[in-house]
């Protein structure tokens, strides 16, 4: 009895693995990604076009204290919001996962923040503005259809969606970027690191993807003082102090990141400006060092100990963005475009009908012919008879118990 138990055991498990088999190898759409097209036009995008300093300071990327406690945040909701406030945020996301967190403020901006992903790979999305909370995920998720497809059933009912952390766990490739599409920005610093080369590659080949910089914070109160608070953010260029807004502003690039990890106090921005072809920065201090950084992150002019620096963009230029670092820290400019004055590039993914359901038929197959063999072993287990005991063996127990 306990060996064939045993063996219903592994026969079960057998057929749950082919079943994920299945779910990961067969499942996943398949696409056709545009290839890699430098932007192109007669004209320049520049998101910070009559920008004069200010804005909102955002964070959407921090952890409360939920579920109990799996996630590693140690801080309730309303506790976390006032470290935020504290500190002068005017938008506060609380980010904690598959959870959205309801206001926390009468008569504040609020956008509903939750970070997407409960699967051991770690392909985490930060969803802003979503009503509900999407829980398909692949338990694996390590191919790029994989990725594309999570993206595509958030991007309904997302206001703007953000690709987090790419190296944490691997969870994203390099080439990733040079293929993905649907998605609006990507996480290009945090505490977990700095991934300006994965941005530069989404740029490189003709996706529209701003950068942004966030807490990711999850231990946030340490000796009273907020931990993970205030090591990176954005400043957000809107002039109205709403919701939609924030979400305009977001979209169309208008605000800059700001990557402060030892604590050292924000460079202002004070302009970014195109004139005929010499793009201008200016900053509110003596920068260390301001960076133009151009297709496949070639830095194309760096100026030393200057509080302004000019480039002069050519037509070999299909994108140009700039660094500015002082103190160790770093402010993220988002990329001047090239473009045709109407409309960014729109790259999308093409579901390929077909293919993708001629693959999860042959699967459905497979794995139809593995339940069968299941039950046939099953039917075969139950029908066994009984092992019979050998006579000289029971003559010998009896013999003993007498």
């Amino acid at each position: 009895m306990v060996r064939t138990a045993i063996r219903r055991c592994v026969a079960a498990f057998a057929l749950a693995l082919a079943a994920l088999a299945y779910f990961e190898l067969a499942w996943p759409p398949r696409y056709e990604f545009p290839p890699p097209i430098p932007f192109s036009g007669d004209r320049w995008y520049n998101p910070y076009a009559g920008y004069r300093g200010g804005g909102l300071v955002a964070n959407f990327h921090a952890h409360s204290e939920v579920w109990g406690g799996l996630t590693f945040g140690d801080t309730p909701r309303h506790e976390l919001y006032a470290l935020y406030k504290a500190r002068g945020y005017d938008v506060i996301g609380i980010s904690d996962y598959m959870t959205l967190a309801p206001p926390q403020a009468e008569n504040e901006i609020y956008i509903s923040a939750y970070e997407h992903g409960f699967t051991p790979g770690r392909h985490h999305q930060t969803v802003l503005g979503a009503r509900r909370v999407s829980w398909f995920d692949y338990p694996l998720g390590g191919s790029v259809e994989q990725k594309q497809d999570v993206i595509d059933r958030l991007r309904p009912d997302a206001q703007y969606l953000i690709l987090n952390h790419p190296t944490k766990a691997d969870s994203y490739a390099y080439e990733d970027f040079a293929e993905l599409t649907g998605y609006d920005a990507l996480e290009v610093a945090s505490k977990y690191g700095l991934w300006e080369d994965f941005w530069d590659s989404a740029l490189s080949a003709g996706r529209p993807v701003w950068g942004v910089a966030s807490d990711d914070g999850h231990a946030s109160v340490e000796a009273g003082v907020g931990s993970h608070i205030g090591i990176a953010f954005l400043v957000i260029h809107s002039v109205e102090r709403t919701a939609l807004g924030v979400l305009a502003a977001l979209r169309a690039g208008r605000f800059h990141a700001m990557y402060t990890r030892d604590g050292q106090p924000p460079i202002e921005l004070l302009g970014c400006e195109l004139d005929g072809n010499v793009l201008t920065v200016r900053a509110g201090e003596t920068a260390d060092v301001i960076r133009f950084i151009g297709q496949h992150g070639r830095i194309l002019r760096d100026e030393r100990k200057r509080s302004e620096a000019s480039y002069t963009v050519t037509a070999d230029d299909p994108y140009v963005r700039i660094e500015v670092v002082a103190r160790r820290a770093i402010l993220y400019l988002n990329p001047l475009i090239r473009w045709n004055g109407v409309a960014l590039p729109k790259p999308e993914a093409r579901f390929l009908v077909g293919r993708t359901w001629a693959i999860r038929a042959a699967g459905a197959v497979v794995f139809a012919l593995a339940v069968i063999a299941w039950r046939g072993t099953a039917r075969s287990l139950r029908r066994a008879p009984a092992r019979r005991a050998d006579p000289a063996q029971e003559s010998a127990r009896a013999e003993a118990r007498r």
